[in-house]
């Protein structure tokens, strides 16, 4: 079951690059354009994604629905018209109808997320979740981020290059005692005092070993 599962998970990939690949360029070349017009439309891709993978991911029958070959293409394009909003783009949208059309449409998820991962590669764009033991003050959160922009710059460089957008959500956790951890894609930066306490401990029990 197990294989089967990450068999599947491998086919989904292999099928949403291309088609994440060819959204992503012709994002691309109308943000590349000096109109600025074009340049927002971009963006409004990325929005426009990012609504429908939380609209995905909230409503999973949705994508099986999507999937099933015996519905018709009319209706999986009626279904999809319903689930965007009024500022989505035509390009979205004829990006959308073309994933029915192929025959894609079941692999809309993975399309979607696999999509975004190349787009905030592009823009520089960094999700980060700071976690602290009581809620930061304005001044706070706003040097913390300061701090976390010219953290996160590229590694060739020492001037502060900053990520053109950096997206910070804090959180509150009682239970790190103080300090902060944060969380920056799948890398743990932990600065709290609990990690501090758990690290001690492990040193001492390794001394002890020893």
């Amino acid at each position: 079951m197990r294989r089967l599962k990450m068999a599947n998970t491998m086919f989904g990939s292999k099928i949403a690059n291309p088609y994440s690949e060819a959204l992503l360029q012709l994002g691309l070349n109308l943000y590349l354009k000096e109109e600025n017009a074009d340049t927002q439309v971009f963006f409004q891709i990325i929005f426009d994604m990012e609504n429908l993978l939380t609209i995905l991911k909230l409503t999973p029958v949705l994508e099986k629905y999507l999937a099933n070959p015996l519905i018709l293409d009319k209706d999986k394009k009626n279904v999809l018209e319903k689930c965007l909003s009024k500022k989505t783009s035509s390009t979205t949208k004829n990006f959308l109808m073309l994933l029915v059309d192929k025959k894609r449409i079941g692999f809309l998820q993975i399309i979607t997320q696999t999509f975004l991962n190349k787009a905030y590669d592009f823009v520089c764009l960094k999700f980060v979740e700071v976690y602290s033991a009581s809620t930061l003050s304005k001044e706070q959160k706003t040097q913390l981020i300061e701090k976390l922009k010219i953290l996160l710059g590229p590694e060739f460089t020492t001037s502060k290059v900053y990520y053109s957008k950096i997206n910070v959500t804090f959180r509150v956790d009682k239970e790190i005692l103080g300090g902060f951890i944060i969380k920056v894609d799948s890398k743990i930066i932990d600065l709290s005092l609990r990690g501090e306490l758990e690290s001690l401990a492990r040193q001492m029990e390794i001394n002890l070993i020893g």
